[in-house]
């Protein structure tokens, strides 16, 4: 399957664009809460519109649910066309945000996957509607450059490694979506090839073996890490280091 696929047309209600960001507007004044990864990005922000527990105003409320219990947050109630696109998505929902990025600011590369696995191959992908964005962000989803129109829909298989800048002088703001794949969203996409089929076949499969790998991999040296912050080792060279430092 692709690794960018243009939904919009697919998609059984017209994006009004205006209305998008006429309504963003509204929360100029509100509150953004940041990501909850500090190692992945700096400037990125979000107001939630779904979440595990319908909270949207802490860090926490970003965090991974469970399907089927994840609740809409009291700000939908005054976005009326936001609520509108969020009914017209017939299918289970997962975290539903509009997330900003500020100029000059990186979103580090990374995959999401495991739980929060962004792959139509899973059952599970995350869809993005830009709302204001500009020319000079670098979009980048396993080593291409992506370009994203405002106001129209797309999925975007994030389980690849991807990384986004924001090199303009404009605030970058997509309305993101996870959610679980159904028959209503199955009948969005285009029919599946033989071949993707496959290919999807083989990636439930042989991915998740992947990722455990690459776990285990990293795991001697995570662990080597907790023993060593704090350790009589870690003193001593810290000590040998000082007095070479001073000589």
């Amino acid at each position: 399957m692709k690794t960018l696929i243009d939904l919009t047309d697919r998609f059984p209600m017209r994006i009004d664009l205006e209305r998008l960001r006429s309504e963003l507007d509204l929360l100029n004044n509100h509150t953004w809460v940041a990501h909850y990864d500090k190692d992945l990005a700096d400037g990125w922000t979000a107001v939630p519109l779904v979440s595990w527990d319908g909270s949207m105003d802490r860090v926490e409320s970003q965090n991974i649910g469970v399907w089927g219990q994840y609740r809409r947050t009291p700000i939908v109630a005054r976005l009326p066309y936001f609520s509108q696109i969020l009914d017209a998505f017939q299918c289970p929902h997962g975290r539903i945000r509009i997330m900003k990025m500020l100029p000059g600011t990186i979103i580090r590369p990374h995959r999401d996957i495991k739980e929060e696995v962004s792959n139509f191959a899973f059952n599970q992908v995350r869809l993005h509607i830009p709302i204001v964005t500009n020319d000079k962000v670098v979009f980048n989803v396993d080593g291409v450059n992506l370009q994203l129109e405002p106001g129209r829909l797309y999925y975007v298989n994030f389980s690849k490694t991807h990384y986004v800048r924001n090199d303009g002088s404009e605030v970058r703001t997509h309305l993101v979506l996870d959610l679980k794949v159904n028959d209503f969203l199955r009948n969005v996409f285009p029919e599946l090839t033989l071949g993707e089929r496959f290919g999807n076949t083989l990636q439930r499969r042989l991915l998740p073996i992947v990722w455990k790998l690459q776990d285990a991999k990293k795991y001697p040296q995570r662990k080597f890490w907790k023993l060593y912050e704090g350790s009589r080792l870690q003193k001593v060279r810290h000590r040998l280091r000082t007095r070479s430092t001073a000589a």
